[in-house]
């Protein structure tokens, strides 16, 4: 019988820069290594970690989508939104209670927030995070490693990503003294806020690194008394950028205002036939962003889902630089979700054990902790 225990901690935005930083902090983890990330935020990389499959596999890349067309969008009542003056309706309690009102209304027991996005997109966007990714037997269809060891009838915690962080720890510190699971997967959200706020080289994030590493090598202690058997794992999903360069969208807007666009923090989602995209293509040409229009061959390169729910054509700004305003927000200080390649699209990875060769990619954590729990 295999009797490893796996601790397998996420802490949102935390990249090789990150690492490299707080290193002093996690002196109790050796061996590290720089992995790949994926294009999108952390509603596609968390789904990877959990699975070890691709955004292509197991469809998750941004907290919003295009509905699919033989289905009513679960948003479409929030469109009432849009008799309200926008001063109003984007005020945070506002936002705060249409949240509250979706998730009843539409069961949803995953992470919702509306951010700015203007109510007139209601009728056509989709949440695709329905299920509490940590609960679910499968996300699009990929089996989770937490599903795949409660099947096999080991003792799983996983901690409740709806508390505040602080709460979450206390939680987790409780869990893990009472039951001793031989799988644990803890959430750390703090660092990602804190560094969207003051940069990724401010000084209330080193604060929060430190109490993290803290946090974790207590519930080390907690999970195995002498360390035996035990294999520690503390991974990121991405890094994060110092933003050099604010970019306002709104005046291309109104030239494409009869495309279906949607505008995160660093990308512009397009979906539309050939010559809407094409003309597109030629506004952006036109701003002359730093950016790149990913299309076709890039999405399919980058192992973007196929059926186009998270665009057809994507520009994608460079390292660095944000839309500001954007559907999800203003201005902040740090941001990700840049291109493969750029140095915060890249997640860090840090055991107390050594790591192989193999492991290159966010893709390949859930095949560590399976083997690790003998599950493969």
């Amino acid at each position: 019988m295999n009797n490893n225990k796996v601790l397998i901690v996420f802490i949102d935005a935390f990249g090789p820069s990150q690492l490299d930083r707080f290193a002093e902090f996690f002196d109790y983890l050796p061996f590290k290594k720089t992995l790949h990330g994926i294009l999108g935020y952390s509603s596609g990389a968390l789904p990877t970690v959990l699975t070890g499959a691709a955004p292509e596999e197991h469809g998750r890349m941004c907290l919003f989508s295009e509905r699919s067309h033989s289905e009513t969008s679960i948003l479409r009542p929030l469109k009432w939104m849009g008799l309200l003056p926008k001063f109003v309706h984007e005020r945070s309690k506002v936002r705060r209670v249409a949240e509250k009102f979706i998730k009843k209304h539409a069961k949803l027991e995953g992470y919702v927030a509306l951010h700015k996005v203007p109510p007139e997109l209601f009728e056509w966007l989709d949440m695709p995070e329905r299920d509490d990714m940590f609960q679910a037997e499968d996300i699009g269809g990929q089996r989770t490693f937490l599903s795949d060891a409660r099947a096999a009838g080991l003792n799983v915690y996983s901690a409740p990503w709806q508390l505040p962080e602080k709460e979450r720890w206390q939680h987790s510190f409780d869990a893990l003294s009472s039951n001793q699971p031989d799988l644990a997967f803890l959430y750390a959200t703090a660092l990602d806020g804190i560094m969207h706020n003051e940069g990724p080289n401010g000084s209330v994030a080193l604060g929060a690194a430190e109490a993290i590493a803290k946090n974790i090598n207590r519930a080390r202690e907690l999970m195995s008394d002498h360390g035996e058997n035990l294999t520690t794992l503390v991974v990121g999903d991405h890094g994060m950028s110092e933003i050099k360069t604010y970019i306002d969208p709104r005046k291309l807007l109104t030239r494409v205002k009869n495309m279906r666009l949607f505008v995160d923090s660093t990308m512009i989602r397009a979906w539309g036939d050939e010559s809407e995209l094409s003309h597109l293509r030629l506004e952006l040409e036109k701003e002359n962003w730093p950016g790149k229009w990913l299309q076709s061959k890039e999405l399919e390169s980058r192992k973007v889902p196929k059926n186009h729910t998270f665009g057809k054509a994507i520009f994608v700004l460079d390292e660095g630089a944000m839309f500001a305003p954007s559907f999800l927000g203003g201005r902040v200080a740090g941001m990700h979700g840049y291109d493969t390649g750029c140095s915060c699209s890249k997640a860090a990875l840090a055991s107390d054990q050594s790591i192989e060769d193999y492991v290159t990619g966010i893709d390949n954590i859930a095949g560590v902790v399976r083997a690790q729990l003998g599950l493969i």
